[in-house]
């Protein structure tokens, strides 16, 4: 699927004022105080300087980010002024699928649907903005491609992501950055490239996490009716489900990566582009997307892990071992706590655990196992068959193409009243 489009708009050639350089470069800008004036657009300044009389002077005008409204979710909107190394353009960027269906849990494939879902809301929204620019030669910014992988339990994807942590290959080198570090559900390769970037993540967690933070906007926002479209499609049993067995893989491809593969960084030449593959029975966004993990993928095949599947003893101990926070949440810590506990002594083994643990604490854990309803004998008797549950990686995490959404998926279309048509030459 897309999972994010990022298109950039050039402004029409007669709104252009050509600037010379004192190195006689010549760089395009707009005069971004008149475009203001005439379409509404709210702008910041860097400085602002009264005067005696009253009158105030302001100085460096410049458009932050904004955010426009759609039918499900919102829009990002930034204006760039213009420089010596980039022309003056309007730039959109969102996840389609959260436009079109309220989630990109799974999402359509089509450049053109992508696209058409971000231009008609800017153009609802911002009309007189829209006669400046120059849609014909909009050209791809960045574009997201994703695809997951299906694992079988809950524990199996967090197991899969411990693993990741440490996987590396050629020039897709794991970020270790405080941003990857603080997430236990994301994996970063390469994050600060400006040719391509990878990330891996654990996607039920990410829509857990996604729906709590529309319902603390909703608080805030009570008529908000998008909001609330959203919160009852992020609420859906089937789709929460289907979410949390997956490990998502996510490539996104800037221009210079698009040029190296022979892919068109303009916007409708790569429509016509995308319906060439199709007749020649290619899928255009999977292609991108193997293009963009192929060689990290290779490095797994020599990678194996250990498989456990300890779910029904997982489940017992957050049966037994829950508590409600100040803010009416369910917390497990305590159950997760024993859960390592427990994992120790089916790695090491009783006797191995007990010696390396105050005598105190090796008990206290023992005992809140016993009390969950697991005896005394069985965890004497714990013992990991690692030699059968040792998996390559590979095996585990297969991207299957033909599985990315359920049976219940229907390709979703505009909410809209085609007010942009994008159609192939």
């Amino acid at each position: 699927m897309i999972d994010l489009l990022q298109l950039s708009i050039p402004f029409k050639s007669e709104h252009l004022i050509e600037v010379l350089s004192a190195d006689d470069r010549s760089g395009y800008y707009i005069d971004l105080e008149e475009i203001a004036r005439r379409t509404g657009l709210r702008l910041t300044a860097r400085d602002v300087e009264f005067e005696i009389s009253g009158d105030l002077q302001v100085t460096g005008l410049s458009h932050p980010y904004e955010s426009l409204p759609s039918h499900f979710a919102s829009l990002a909107m930034k204006v760039h002024q213009g420089s010596n190394l980039a022309p003056p353009r309007v730039e959109l960027k969102a996840s389609p699928a959260k436009l079109l269906q309220g989630h990109n849990v799974f999402g359509p494939t089509d450049v053109a649907l992508c696209a058409q879902a971000l231009f008609e809301p800017f153009c609802l929204a911002m009309p007189l903005l829209a006669d400046f620019l120059d849609f014909e030669e909009t050209y791809i910014a960045k574009i997201d491609c994703t695809f997951s992988a299906r694992l079988k339990s809950i524990n199996q994807t967090r197991q899969v992501m411990d693993v990741l942590r440490n996987v590396s290959n050629g020039q897709t080198k794991s970020t270790k950055s405080t941003r990857s570090q603080t997430y236990d559900s994301t994996m970063y390769w390469n994050e600060t490239s400006n040719s391509v970037r990878r990330k891996a993540y654990l996607k039920g967690q990410e829509i857990q996490s996604d729906l709590d933070r529309c319902k603390i906007s909703s608080r805030r926002a009570p008529n908000d009716e998008s909001l609330k479209r959203r919160i009852n499609i992020l609420s859906n049993p089937d789709l929460i489900e289907w979410a949390a067995l997956l490990v998502r893989f996510e490539v996104s491809l800037f221009p210079r990566k698009l040029y190296d593969l022979n892919i068109p960084a303009k916007l409708f030449n790569l429509i016509d582009y995308q319906i060439k593959c199709e007749r020649e029975g290619r899928n255009l966004i999977y292609d991108m997307w193997c293009a963009g993990f192929n060689e990290l993928f290779e490095s797994f095949k020599g990678t194996v892990m250990n498989i456990y599947d300890d779910e029904k003893i997982l489940d017992l101990l957050k049966s037994t071992y829950n508590s409600i926070t100040p803010k009416g949440n369910i917390t497990y810590a305590k159950a997760q706590r024993i859960f390592g506990f427990y994992r120790r002594l089916v790695n090491e083994g009783y006797d191995e655990v007990f010696k390396t643990l105050p005598r105190r604490s090796f008990y206290n854990n023992i005992n809140e196992l016993i009390l969950a309803g697991i005896s005394k004998s069985q965890l004497q008797n714990l013992q990991a068959d690692k030699k059968n549950n040792i998996i390559p990686l590979i095996q585990l995490i297969t991207v299957d193409f033909s599985k990315q959404y359920p049976d219940w998926y229907i390709e979703p279309v505009s909410p809209y009243s085609n007010i942009v048509q994008l159609k192939a030459s």
